[in-house]
């Protein structure tokens, strides 16, 4: 049997896996990611063997989690103790030793807005001719996404106190309101597991 014939037989097994396995490992473990514990999309989902394959595992679904494709691809063949230690390995960003390190950090706000991009510009490149030498920062400052601005380590400024305590309110409205759906969420599902059970008693 040729390669791209077993290949196209494991992928219809697994398809077939997977639509039979994993209602009942979201119903176990719930959409989140056993590794890292993000929230799991349809795009991301993938099925993990917690003792892998290669090393004695099964494909019982005792021995499968549901893991996002990131935790997945970076744990290989890891054993599970060693698994934590491997993607957070896997995850760290290196820097050459000889460069500085960046003073902020992705991610963080500052008075202009929120920084989504971090680049080192070296000395002889054209970029660093440009912009300057060192670090450079994508700083997005609208909510949408369309403007963002490319600033200098020394032009960056820090967010007053007022724009950092509304920012932390705002984080906290978002969590009451995922809180609350949340709850909705667990009693529909409370009551349609009720209905089922309800019905599966008629059947009988």
């Amino acid at each position: 049997m040729d390669s791209s014939t077993t290949l196209r037989r494991y992928k219809r097994l697994y398809r077939k896996a997977r639509r039979e396995k994993l209602p009942r490992l979201i119903e176990k473990y719930g959409d989140r990611c056993f590794w890292c514990e993000c929230h799991l999309t349809p795009e991301i989902m993938t099925i993990d063997h917690y003792i892998p394959l290669s090393l004695g595992g099964s494909n019982k679904t005792d021995n499968l989690r549901l893991a996002c494709y990131g935790c997945n691809q970076k744990r290989g063949n890891a054993m599970p103790e060693d698994t934590p230690e491997i993607i957070a390995e896997k995850s760290c960003i290196r820097f050459p030793s000889h460069w500085p390190q960046p003073k902020y950090q992705l991610g963080q706000l500052v008075s202009l807005g929120r920084i989504i991009g971090v680049e080192y510009q070296s000395p002889g490149t054209r970029r660093a001719y440009d912009l300057g030498l060192g670090w450079i920062y994508a700083v997005l400052i609208d909510d949408l996404g369309y403007d963002t601005l490319q600033l200098k380590e020394s032009e960056i400024e820090l967010p007053s106190l007022s724009l950092l305590q509304a920012e932390i309110n705002y984080e906290k409205l978002l969590v009451e309101i995922h809180q609350k759906n949340l709850g909705c969420l667990d009693e529909q599902m409370g009551a349609l597991v009720q209905l089922d059970k309800s019905l599966e008693g008629e059947q009988a």
